[in-house]
């Protein structure tokens, strides 16, 4: 009998145990590619649960640092110097942040060229929630103003809170002969070239007042530039010029005393400073709103819990008694307004600004 165990060769039906073609079942070609498949799934499984578990971890490490919110001092950015109504509204705002949030909101002040350095540091800066500016109307005028501006007022800030807006008073020397906002543009019409107005130099907020005036009522105005309010109201006083779009603590004491005539304020509401005296819209010009307003503002991109969070405790802060009156004794009114508004109200005067700047004539630097 002729034995060749080498070449043996059980064929059977593969149950376990028996061999196929010499090899254990399972170990075929196409298991083999089965079990690569295999491998190569649960590989990509652990990746997939890998991933999402980091995706999950980095969410709530962002949620956590959201909720607790703020961890260490904030800066607020002020673009004006120390002890002007913008200065001192930051002060304010940030002491009552600091109470409500139970963190220190630090002012630094960084005057110049307008406002624009210190808006451009602000859109610059990380949108974590810890640098603030404290915006205002020039931000909105600067649109019209400049021509390079180193950042989009619209595109890299985000609006957070308006805090205080505080309102020219139009007051009139005694000599001109008029009461009330009508007969002053009456007056104009009657006696074309003749009226003048003090202003605080050309593309001021109390020139572009003028200019405003001028353009919405029809009439002619001639602006005489000064140095400060106080030299322009000096004039108004001595009947040099007519009239001035003043600011209500440098008017008040001489309207009070019977010096000066005031015909109206140039906000959208009465001043709590002098509650008896129109506004321009009461008066005879409807639409008319200039205002020296302030608020929070944040780099765009900011988390808008961060912003919602800020949001609220300013303005339950401005809505107070406490700081209510704090705001009016350095002659502003509070103002309660929230993202959404308070970025539709920076739009529209970013237009009304506009219209005066071409309306005066004023070419962009």
């Amino acid at each position: 009998m002729h034995h060749s165990f080498a070449r043996v060769r059980r064929r059977t039906d593969g149950r376990s145990g028996d061999l196929v073609d010499g090899r254990a079942p399972g170990h075929g070609p196409r298991c083999r590619r089965l079990i690569s498949i295999g491998v190569a799934a649960s590989t990509a499984l652990r990746a997939f649960i890998a991933s999402g578990l980091a995706a999950a971890l980095w969410c709530m490490d962002g949620a956590l640092a959201q909720e607790s919110y703020p961890s260490k001092p904030v800066k607020i950015v002020v673009g004006m110097p120390a002890g002007t109504f913008t200065d001192l509204s930051a002060r304010l705002i940030g002491d009552s942040l600091r109470a409500e949030l139970r963190e220190s909101f630090i002012v630094e002040n960084r005057p110049g060229a307008a406002t624009n350095i210190a808006t451009a540091s602000v859109a610059r800066a990380s949108n974590d929630g810890y640098t603030l500016l404290l915006s205002t109307n020039s931000n909105a005028m600067n649109v019209s103003l400049f021509k390079d501006l180193p950042f989009d007022l619209v595109r890299d800030l985000q609006p957070v809170a308006m805090i205080a807006s505080s309102a020219f008073i139009l007051a009139a020397a005694p000599s001109l002969p008029v009461s009330n906002l009508k007969e002053l543009i009456a007056y104009a019409k009657a006696h074309p070239d003749a009226l003048n107005f003090a202003s605080t130099g050309s593309g001021t907020a109390n020139h572009l007042a003028v200019e405003m005036l001028a353009s919405q009522a029809g009439i002619k105005i001639t602006s005489v530039f000064y140095k400060g309010s106080a030299e322009g109201i000096t004039d108004v006083l001595a009947g040099r010029t007519h009239a001035m779009f003043a600011p209500a603590s440098t008017a008040l004491p001489h309207i009070e005393g019977g010096k000066l005539k005031a015909l109206a304020v140039t906000g959208n509401r009465r001043t709590a400073l002098a509650p008896n005296i129109p506004t321009m819209g009461e008066a005879g010009l409807p639409g008319y709103e200039v205002a020296m307003w302030n608020g929070l503002s944040a780099p765009a991109g900011t988390p808008p819990d961060i912003v919602n969070r800020l949001a609220a405790a300013a303005t339950k802060a401005v809505a107070s008694e406490e700081m209510g009156s704090k705001i009016k004794a350095n002659g502003g009114d509070p103002i309660v307004m929230g993202p959404k508004e308070f970025a539709d109200y920076i739009q529209k005067d970013i237009l009304r600004w506009s219209d005066a700047i071409q309306a005066a004539g004023i070419k962009p630097q």
